[in-house]
């Protein structure tokens, strides 16, 4: 448990289009596993992932080194970068299993169709994020994915 990686991209519209931030987390747990989702949130469950991001306070920090902030608190940071968040609906982010070659922030307009579904057509293991919860006393953030 909790020795996975993924690779978060988190959206935001900049006035010049969408700009995806990347960040690598490693030592995760990421479940993929249909019939073990169905068995824990019910028959009625439609996603297909859960990741559990365990989080920490080191250094000012919270999770993989950078900050941990609501969705719109991230989308006002000076430093989107360095920081991450969970957004879902809409304006969602998504996780994709593995690590991303690196944290380079990635712009939407450079991909034909978009970059979220230029890695969903070209990818395996994309979940974009359904939603997700940061619980206290065993520290964790649930993220479910699509």
């Amino acid at each position: 448990m909790y020795q996975d990686t993924v690779t978060l991209f988190n959206r935001r519209r900049e006035p010049d289009g969408d700009v995806w931030y990347p960040t690598v987390l490693r030592g995760v747990d990421l479940n993929v596993d249909h019939a073990a989702l169905v068995a824990k949130y019910g028959s009625s469950c439609n996603d297909k992932a859960v990741l559990h991001i365990r989080y920490g306070w080191h250094d000012g920090r919270v999770v993989g080194g950078k900050d941990y902030l609501t969705p719109m608190l991230w989308r006002r940071a000076e430093d989107p970068a360095g920081a991450i968040t969970l957004q879902s609906g809409e304006d969602f982010d998504f996780f994709i299993e593995g690590a991303w070659p690196d944290e380079t922030p990635v712009k939407d307009d450079d991909w034909p169709g978009g970059f979220y579904a230029h890695m969903v057509q070209t990818r395996d293991g994309v979940y974009a994020v359904s939603s997700a919860a940061k619980y206290s006393v065993i520290p964790h953030i649930e993220v479910m994915g699509r």
